[in-house]
């Protein structure tokens, strides 16, 4: 059940403060983990303000290969929702649910009007255009000049400690994470447990010597 809080959405969007925001009839809807929220060629009538939750961007290829482009945080919205509003075209992604979420809808039109009007909603959807497409540009650089076995051992570091060494998480999710084939992950993580750095079982990795992984990193 949702309930208007504005006390809650301006501590993640402080520029709705600048809003007579009790003037227009703004309900959060809930969105549970697993839908998909928007449809890669869908057509974007209002703006995702998340108050909660996670949502996935993807890419799709008509193989079913997935891309992860980015994630969507509580106080956050989608630039590309944003620039398929702003551009009126339709949504060229698949945004799916990842944690049961809240988010406040704001219609297209409201939202130019808005843009218009108030300089910190204006502040807000600039920052966030240019640090999403500075974030994109980065998964590009990644995708295309760098090693898939750099990327692989740096994401396995990132992503455990030496007091929580397990990853769980299929070869298949790591690939979308990584924009690369899950075969591709599979035969780097089976070359890391040849080296026992690692090891492998269903859904679940498990970093074994961390130390000889940082190793192979600087070796490479």
């Amino acid at each position: 059940m949702t309930e208007k809080n504005p006390i809650h959405w301006y501590s993640l969007f402080p520029f709705l403060q600048d809003i007579p925001i009790s003037s227009y009839d703004i309900t959060p809807i809930t969105l549970s983990a697993g839908i998909c929220a928007f449809a890669d060629g869908s057509a974007s009538t209002a703006i995702p303000l998340l108050l909660k939750g996670s949502i996935k961007v993807l890419k799709i290829a008509e193989t079913g290969r997935e891309i992860l482009l980015y994630r969507i945080r509580p106080g956050e919205t989608c630039i590309i929702m944003l620039s398929s509003a702003m551009g009126d075209i339709p949504y060229p992604a698949t945004a799916i649910v990842e944690q049961d979420a809240e988010a406040l809808m704001i219609p297209n039109e409201l939202y130019k009007q808005w843009l218009q009007q108030y300089p910190s909603i204006q502040a807000f959807t600039y920052q966030n255009l240019a640090r999403r497409l500075s974030s994109v540009m980065t998964l590009i650089e990644e995708i295309a000049f760098k090693r898939i076995d750099i990327r692989l051992i740096r994401f396995l570091l990132e992503q455990t400690s030496e007091k929580q060494p397990r990853l769980y998480l299929t070869h298949e999710e790591i690939a979308t994470e990584l924009g690369t084939a899950r075969e591709v992950i599979s035969r780097v993580l089976k070359n890391l447990e040849g080296d026992h750095v690692v090891t492998l079982s269903r859904g679940k990795i498990e970093v074994t010597h961390r130390q000889a992984l940082e190793n192979l990193l600087l070796e490479m």
